[in-house]
This record gives structure tokens, C-alpha cells and sequence, in this order.
């Protein structure tokens, strides 16, 4: 195992992986994390949470929390990622970069993960009619407009 000397020479390695032997997993990688996103999207909108990076960035208090959930469900395919990383610099390099194997694991897994539970949670969320109100940081039904009659809102329509 060695360390890297230069920013620059991780970035040349890094392009490397990116058509060397195991290409591939930088598709297939992110494409498991963003379904293990979705799902865990899916699970914070019908349990009425905050949207995940949103969450992530405002309540202090659910942050740990949050990064536990995640953990859980992130730890094997980061593992996987990060084993196949080093198995890719192994049939390049003849060496492991360990740092950059746990970077580049973490990052392909992680990134992708977090954005599409975001995203999922989001628009599930908005499509059932549910808004976020920044305020009191949690979703709540926006509410529906008055009906109106000749072209006046009835009283019995604004309660």
C-alpha cells in the first residue's frame, strides 16, 4: 500500500479507473446506491420527514440520527465499492492507494445515494399534495383553495 504524493498523479489515477479493468462498477455502483436511495426517499416521505439533505443541513438535533440510518444502509456497498476500487488499482498499478480506494468508494456509493433520497422524498412529498414549511421544518398538506359561488367566497367555503 503506498500514499499518494500528488493531487495531481490521484487524478491521473483516477481517469484511469475510469477506462481501465472494472469500468463497468462506475456505472453499476451508482445505479445500486441511487435505488437504495429512492427506497429509503420512498420511506421518509410516507413517514412525513423532512426532505434527507435538507434534514441533514438544518435540525442538529435529527443529524445524528440520520447519519446512523444511512450508515446502515450504506455500509456494505461502500465496502463492496471500496474493495472493488482497490481490486482496480491492484490490476493497473500493481499497488492499493487505500486513502483514494475509501475516497472513491464513499464517493460512487454516498453522492449518488443521498442525492436521489433527496430528490425521492421531494417529489413523493409534492405530488401527494404535502409542502415543506421551512418554518416549523416538517411537511404539513398545503391547503386548499375556497370554493367560490357566482364568483364570491362563501364563509361556509373558507372553514
Amino acid at each position: 500500500m503506498q500514499i499518494y504524493n500528488s493531487l495531481a498523479d490521484f487524478f491521473e489515477h483516477l481517469g484511469m479507473r475510469l477506462t481501465g479493468p472494472m469500468w463497468f462498477r462506475f456505472l453499476l455502483q451508482p445505479a445500486v446506491a441511487i435505488a437504495l436511495g429512492i427506497r429509503d426517499g420512498l420511506k421518509d416521505a410516507k413517514a412525513g420527514r423532512a426532505p434527507f439533505i435538507w434534514d441533514l443541513i438544518l435540525r442538529a438535533e435529527g443529524r445524528k440520527r440520520q447519519i446512523r440510518r444511512s450508515f446502515k444502509t450504506l455500509i456494505k456497498p461502500i465496502v463492496v465499492a471500496i474493495v472493488f476500487d482497490g481490486v482496480a488499482q491492484y490490476l493497473m498499478l500493481n499497488t492499493i492507494y487505500l486513502g483514494a480506494a475509501i475516497i472513491v468508494g464513499t464517493a460512487v456509493m454516498a453522492l449518488p445515494y443521498f442525492l436521489a433520497r433527496s430528490i425521492m422524498n421531494r417529489v413523493v412529498s409534492l405530488r401527494r399534495g404535502s409542502g415543506w414549511n421551512e418554518e416549523r421544518q416538517t411537511l404539513e398538506t398545503v391547503p386548499k383553495k375556497p370554493q367560490t359561488k357566482g364568483g364570491e367566497t362563501t364563509r361556509k367555503n373558507m372553514m
